[in-house]
């Protein structure tokens, strides 16, 4: 008979950790892309340059300022055949006060996986919001540009996203593209575009790619980022009356079978 030492009863501990995450995911994941029930998609307001604009922003924020993402959803859901009524529902979380670490722009596998584990922690961590959540979505308002109001990343292991809006209510449309774009990563879609030139990839990053590479035109693929006007130029849309969700998203995020 064997007999179980610290370190055996550690390491099932660990494999029993790791299977339940696993298992967690696997259900989350399919309850998040079965679009049976609407979720609940929590906007989590952080103060990122502690600016008083930025302050000021987050006062004033209410699910009006969201709904174009709401609207969105739903028509882009409809053109696709789902059925639910209201594929999502946005909330907004009581203010978070710490801001979470930046992931490194030229950071390698492991130092990525590792921020996004570091990432899960703070958010479970610094929640601010009781209620039921499905997709969680912290938001930093930044009153100038900067490197750091740059980086916004949406995690589909843990369905959150650490996303970098503008603190001007001029540009709360084009903030709302974003957030879109990062909320629907957080559902399993990925980037369609060049991550060094940021060019949309054709065809899967066009809006209405039968139209042909040169046809001009004045939609994006939401998963493309912007709308290209010539080989080397496109331009982020002002707002998602200008973006589209393609047939590929659609697959991803499980409206297409």
């Amino acid at each position: 008979m064997v007999k179980l030492t610290f370190r055996h009863y550690r390491i099932l501990f660990l494999l029993s950790l790791l299977i339940y995450v696993v298992a967690d995911q696997a259900i989350a994941k399919h309850a998040s892309t079965s679009w049976l029930d609407t979720l609940n998609v929590v906007i989590y307001p952080i103060n990122g340059d502690s600016s008083k604009q930025s302050q000021q922003i987050i006062n004033t924020l209410s699910k009006k300022d969201f709904s174009s993402i709401k609207h969105f959803i739903k028509n882009q859901s409809t053109h696709f055949g789902l059925l639910i009524d209201q594929p999502i529902d946005i909330k907004i979380a009581p203010q978070i006060n710490k801001p979470p670490a930046l992931p490194s722009l030229d950071a390698g596998i492991v130092s990525t996986m590792l921020w996004s584990l570091k990432m899960r922690w703070w958010a479970w961590h610094e929640n601010t919001y009781s209620g039921a959540k499905d997709i969680r979505l912290f938001v930093e308002y930044y009153a100038e540009e900067s490197a750091e109001s740059q980086i916004s990343v949406g995690l589909e292991k843990g369905r959150m996203a650490l996303i970098k809006n503008y603190a001007d209510k001029q540009l709360m449309e084009r903030n709302n593209v974003i957030i879109a774009h990062e909320m629907l990563h957080t559902l399993g879609a990925t980037d369609k575009y060049d991550s060094v030139t940021l060019m949309p990839s054709f065809p899967q990053g066009y809006a209405y790619p039968e139209l042909g590479r040169n046809e001009k035109r004045d939609t994006c693929e939401i998963m493309g980022g912007r709308i290209p006007y010539a080989d080397d130029i496109a331009v982020v849309p002002e707002s998602l009356s200008h973006c589209l969700i393609g047939k590929t998203t659609a697959k991803e995020i499980g409206w297409v079978k």
